[in-house]
């Protein structure tokens, strides 16, 4: 019995990374991480004065000031770690196009899928709309 889908194997090899396309995606993963860890650390401080008590004043009005901070805290360092991220994955796709000149890039393998195989996966998707 043959298998219902063949695959062809080709060995590739990676010889220069766009330094622009990695610095955006770096960028933009540094960016979210760096956003989330800003609220994070707010929301924990927040709770951390709302639990001690040690504020004078109103609790709606010290929540709402820590909570228009936490958000500014945020963007401020989703900005911050997103322009670190940019700078490091354009630095990052310098050194490697200078090292895959050198002494060649990183060598991937990669199957290609049979057009039979491609055939049933749109009847799948087909299917799934359908539902």
């Amino acid at each position: 019995m043959q298998p219902s889908h063949y695959q062809i194997f080709m060995m590739k090899e990676i010889k220069n990374v766009n330094k622009k396309s990695l610095a955006k995606i770096t960028a933009l993963i540094y960016g979210l991480v760096g956003f989330i860890t800003a609220l994070v650390v707010a929301v924990s401080t927040i709770a951390n004065i709302m639990l001690k008590r040690d504020f004078k004043g109103s609790v709606i009005l010290v929540t709402l000031f820590n909570v228009g901070a936490g958000l500014l805290l945020g963007v401020l360092t989703a900005l911050v770690t997103a322009l670190i991220g940019w700078l490091m994955g354009y630095i990052t796709a310098g050194i490697y196009n200078w090292f895959a000149r050198k002494t060649g890039g990183v060598k991937v393998e990669l199957a290609e899928v049979a057009e039979a195989e491609k055939e049933e996966e749109r009847k799948e998707e087909n299917n799934q709309q359908l539902v």
